[in-house]
């Protein structure tokens, strides 16, 4: 930033803005118990030790409680927190160690501190009902015509369907189920049978809505199918009364809508049992499609395998992605856990061993490789630490020794000027891109100008479309998008 930039943050240095330090007294307390266990619910499917005091830890911090007192409110945060939470039991191997092998607090010393899980009665409630739904039947039967004319209409279109993805397709169109499940590994072809079922669907006087837990993978999703797409989010919003409001969408769902939950397997069970109690109580039939080894990083996920041994589901097990037969086995073995599977990578030479340091310095050679190849790549990292120093690695190669006349401040610590790439970390619906489309999170960008406010202005990477992205919102939600974490680069496209 320039001049105005530098005042502005002196300013702020020396005149803090003034706010009412919370009241640290048993309404705080109660709040905040409440609060941590919301954000436990919407995060993941159970929780441990750790994740309660971490969460506990930052919001004491917020409350600016004196440091001195701090480890105290954070064990009474956590115990309580712990109290209102349900223990998941361990099974026992029915051996009893003496107490001379035990812990103060009773625990084996075979037992690994902190490992306890827990979960709450809303997320075991939420489970429950989705398993249940699952049972039901009398929904929307398609056409078995308009199935037919579906399938040879991707036939014409030169989508060939494998007899896996033809059956899920009949299966799902003619079972009246109300909820269904299908466990589709990435690369299995998912998207294209989900098309096929939504042009039978529609053919046969119905319509579809597609939803996924991300802006992304909706994104994604309305490119490849029929019917209207939007996140998950968005509709459990616009249906929680007080928040949103009924959109023209959402009303229209009824006894003929199909609702195709994409990536169901990343979705919060509250989130998720929240939205398919809707379009049940509308007279719609739902069918998740997701992976029940997919990484959870949205949201609780952890229900379809429930859902899975109770009333079974379909499967998509041949990969496409992949052009030689051998490596998509590889694949499927290794997303089983088969140890076996590390001997195809092995042979390949896809494994490579050595310290941190070592296989950051590889990683950037080859990242720098296929760039000069002209190939749209990123790097992968573990943590975003990892993330930030590859991501200024390499827009100092890219800048190689040249001074930019203008930069802008980055969330991630960074900085970057015209022609560096940037990832969007936030979805905001006001930021247009197109009349359907708009800044989503995990978007890359090219940045071709900046703003007199700090803003940028930036091409989309893969689509082309322009926007101009304000200051606050680089400030907050943008990085560099030369590297990710792997959470982050699920949903996005990339030749390597």
């Amino acid at each position: 930033g320039g001049e105005p930039q530098l005042r502005t943050m002196i300013g702020q240095a020396l005149h803090p803005d003034r706010h009412t330090r919370p009241e640290l007294d048993r309404e705080w307390f109660d709040r905040t118990v409440e609060a941590m266990l919301a954000r436990m619910e919407a995060n993941r499917s159970t929780w441990q030790d750790w994740h309660l005091r971490a969460d506990a830890l930052r919001q004491v911090r917020a409350a600016e409680a004196p440091p001195q007192h701090t480890r105290w409110w954070v064990d009474h945060l956590v115990a309580a927190a712990i109290a209102r939470s349900v223990p998941i039991t361990r099974t026992s191997d029915g051996v009893e160690e003496p107490a001379t092998l035990r812990r103060a607090n009773g625990d084996s010393v075979y037992h690994v501190a902190g490992s306890q899980l827990f979960t709450s009665g809303r997320v075991l409630q939420a489970e429950q009902r989705l398993v249940a739904a699952a049972g039901h039947h009398g929904g929307m039967v398609a056409d078995p015509t308009a199935i037919d004319l579906a399938l040879l209409e991707c036939a014409a279109n030169r989508v060939q369907l494998n007899p896996g993805q033809v059956l899920l397709v009949r299966e799902m169109a003619t079972s009246g189920a109300r909820v269904q499940l299908a466990i589709a590994p990435a690369g299995s072809g998912k998207t294209t049978a989900m098309d096929a079922l939504s042009m039978a669907w529609t053919a046969s006087g119905g319509n579809v809505i597609g939803l996924a837990p991300s802006a992304a993978a909706a994104a994604q999703l309305g490119t490849q199918m029929q019917g209207h797409h939007d996140t998950l989010a968005k509709l459990v919003w616009d249906i929680t009364p007080g928040l949103g409001d009924p959109t023209t969408w959402n009303q229209r769902i009824g006894p003929k809508t199909l609702v195709i939950i994409d990536e169901a397997g990343m979705a919060d069970t509250i989130s998720l049992d929240h939205a398919v109690s809707y379009i049940l109580e509308r007279g719609g039939s739902v069918r998740l499609i997701g992976d029940d080894q997919q990484l959870a990083a949205i949201g609780a996920g952890g229900v379809l395998r429930d859902i899975q041994a109770t009333t079974g589901a379909l499967r998509l097990t041949e990969l496409l992605r992949f052009t030689d037969p051998a490596e998509g086995s590889a694949s499927l073995a290794l997303r089983d856990g088969q140890p076996a599977a590390l001997g195809f990578y092995l042979d390949q030479h896809r494994i490579h061993v050595g310290d941190e340091t070592t296989m950051a310095d590889h990683l950037f050679d080859a990242w720098t490789t296929d760039r000069n190849n002209g190939r749209d790549t990123i790097m992968l990292a573990g943590t975003r630490e990892r993330v930030a120093e590859l991501n200024q690695r390499a827009r100092t190669q890219r800048l190689s020794g040249h001074t930019p006349q203008t930069e802008v401040d980055l969330a991630d610590g960074n900085r970057a000027s015209i022609g560096d790439t940037i990832i969007t970390r936030q979805n905001n619906r006001l930021l247009r891109v197109a009349t359907n489309d708009w800044v989503k999170n995990g978007d890359r960008w090219t940045v071709t100008g900046t703003t007199r406010t700090g803003g940028l202005q930036a091409r989309h990477t893969q689509s082309g479309r322009r926007v101009t992205l304000p200051a606050d919102y680089v400030a907050e939600q943008v990085e560099l998008g030369y590297a990710s974490t792997i959470h982050t680069a699920q949903g996005i496209t990339a030749d390597t």
